[in-house]
C-alpha cells in the first residue's frame, strides 16, 4: 500500500545508486527527484522507476533543494534521502504501521531512524560515522523548517515534537557513504565552502585556540571515544580525516566571523 508521502532526492551522477535505492521508496505516493547536471543517464533511471524530474542547476548539498521546494510537493508528509541510501524492508514496514495510526502522528513535526554508514561497501563499527547513528528521515512541511544551510537547516518548529523509530537490528536505513577516499575528500571540500557561514549562522563561534586544539580533540573523540581502532587501519585513516575537516571547518568559522564582525562595526 503506497502512502500520502512525498519523498525527495537529489543527485548528480548516480544512476548506479538510483537502480538500487530509488525501487525502495515505492511505498511513497510522490518520487521527486532533482538532478544537478547528470551526464550518466540518471535522469532517464529515475523516470524509468517512476520518480518525476526536475533538472536544477548545480548546489553545494541537498539542504539548498529541500528549503526551495519542501513546500511545493503533493503531500505535507516528507521523506528526505539520498541516492546512496537504502531504506531495510523492516524500516519501510515500521513507517506503514505508524501512518496506519494517525493518532501517533497528531503532533509530530518529524520522525528519525536508525543510519548505518559504510565505507567501500563496508560496515563502519567505529569512528564520527561509525555505529548506529540516526538522522531526520520523515518530516511534516508544515511543522518542520528547512534553512539552506549545510548540515544544520533543519528543526522542527516550536509546538511539534520528534518521533523516534528504535534500533530494533533490521529497521535501519543503509548509508553506502562512500566508495573511496577520492570521493571523501571531493564531497567534504564542498562542505567546506559553507561550513563557516551555517555554523556562524546558527551560534557557533570559533577562537584561535580552539583551532589548536581541535584536531587532537575531534581525532581522540573519532578514534577513541568512538572506537574507530575498531575499524583498523581505515578506522585510523578516518579519524584523522574527521580531526582535518574539523579544524579546517573552525578556521571557515573564525574567519566567517571575523568578516561578519568587521561588517558589522563599519556599518
Amino acid at each position: 500500500m503506497q502512502l500520502p508521502i512525498s519523498a525527495i532526492i537529489v543527485g548528480y551522477n548516480e544512476a548506479h545508486l538510483l537502480k538500487n535505492s530509488l525501487p525502495k521508496l515505492a511505498f511513497c505516493k510522490e518520487i521527486l527527484y532533482f538532478d544537478l547536471g547528470s551526464k550518466d543517464g540518471s535522469r532517464e533511471v529515475a523516470e524509468s522507476l517512476g520518480a518525476r524530474v526536475t533538472i536544477h542547476e548545480k548546489v553545494d548539498s541537498c539542504e539548498w533543494i529541500h528549503a526551495k521546494f519542501a513546500n511545493s510537493t503533493q503531500y505535507e508528509w516528507l521523506l528526505i534521502t539520498d541516492p546512496d541510501e537504502i531504506l531495510s524492508q523492516e524500516l519501510t514496514d515500521e513507517i506503514s504501521m505508524l501512518f496506519n495510526e494517525p493518532d501517533k502522528l497528531r503532533n509530530v513535526g518529524e520522525i528519525t531512524a536508525p543510519w548505518i554508514f559504510y565505507f567501500k561497501n563496508k560496515k563502519l563499527t567505529g569512528t564520527h560515522w561509525g555505529g548506529i547513528s540516526r538522522r531526520t528521515l520523515l518530516v511534516h512541511n508544515k511543522r518542520f523548517e528547512f534553512k539552506p544551510l549545510i548540515h544544520v537547516g533543519r528543526k522542527v518548529l516550536q509546538g511539534y515534537s520528534t518521533f523516534n523509530i528504535e534500533y530494533t537490528g533490521k529497521n535501519f536505513i543503509h548509508h553506502y557513504w562512500m566508495s573511496g577516499y577520492k570521493k571523501l575528500l571531493e564531497k567534504h571540500l564542498r562542505y567546506l565552502r559553507n561550513e563557516g557561514e551555517a555554523r556562524y549562522k546558527t551560534g557557533r563561534r570559533a577562537t584561535l585556540k580552539g583551532i589548536i586544539t581541535e584536531p587532537f580533540r575531534s581525532f581522540k573523540y573519532s578514534y577513541k571515544s568512538r572506537q574507530g581502532y575498531k575499524d583498523g587501519f581505515t578506522g585510523l585513516l578516518l579519524s584523522v580525516f574527521w580531526a582535518w575537516y574539523e579544524c579546517t571547518a573552525q578556521i571557515k568559522n573564525y574567519n566567517y566571523q571575523r568578516s561578519a564582525e568587521k561588517n558589522n562595526f563599519t556599518s
